[in-house]
C-alpha cells in the first residue's frame, strides 16, 4: 500500500486524498517544540502518526489512527521530569458536518468535516492529549512531601490536614 506523506497541520482535501489510503504526518522539530508548549510537556522526543483510512462517499470516511510518542511531563507535585509512552490505535469516522445529526450520536468517535477538509494532524495531537496521564508523578508512586519541600525551619506537616488523612487511609 503506497503511503501520502503529509506535512504537520495541514488541511486535505477529500477530493484530493486520492487511492493511497495511508497518510503520514511529517512531524518536524519544530512541530515538535510546538506540540510540548500546547500539551504543556518538558520534551516530546517522538511522534508518529500513521493513518489508514477508507472512503466510504464523497462526504464521509473513516480513519484508524496509530500513534507513537515518548517525551517527559511535569510531575504534579515536585516538578521534575516524568517519562511517558504511548503507543496507542483508535478509529474516527469524519463525516461532512451537514451531513451529522447530533441527536443519534452515540459514544462513537465521529469528527464533522468542514469545507470537505480535514486536519488529521489536529485529530492525532487532541487524542494524543486524552491519552497523556492528567497527573503525572514521579515513578507513579507515593512521594514523600517532606523530602519535595525540603523546608529548613524543620516544617511538620499537619497531620490533621485533610489532604494528609487522605494520604493516610491507604497505609
Amino acid at each position: 500500500m503506497k503511503s501520502k506523506v503529509v506535512k504537520f497541520n495541514k488541511l486535505m482535501s477529500l477530493e484530493h486524498l486520492g487511492d493511497s489510503r495511508k497518510i503520514i504526518i511529517k512531524i518536524d522539530k519544530n512541530d515538535k517544540k510546538n506540540i510540548s508548549k500546547r500539551l504543556d510537556l518538558i520534551k516530546l522526543d517522538n511522534l508518529s502518526i500513521d493513518i489508514n483510512y477508507n472512503k466510504i462517499d464523497k462526504v464521509e470516511l473513516i480513519a484508524k489512527y496509530k500513534i507513537i510518542a515518548n517525551g517527559e511531563q511535569k510531575c504534579v507535585v515536585s516538578l521534575n521530569p516524568v517519562k511517558f509512552e504511548i503507543k496507542k490505535l483508535f478509529n474516527i469516522k469524519f463525516i461532512d458536518e451537514k451531513q451529522l445529526d447530533l441527536s443519534t450520536l452515540d459514544d462513537e468517535f465521529i469528527e464533522p468535516i468542514y469545507n470537505n477538509n480535514i486536519n488529521f494532524s489536529e485529530i492525532g495531537i487532541q487524542i494524543l492529549d486524552s491519552f497523556l496521564d492528567p497527573y503525572p508523578k514521579i515513578n507513579n508512586s507515593d512521594i514523600d512531601l517532606n523530602r519535595v519541600y525540603n523546608n529548613e525551619d524543620n516544617f511538620e506537616i499537619n497531620k490533621n490536614n485533610p489532604f494528609e488523612v487522605l494520604n493516610n487511609i491507604n497505609k
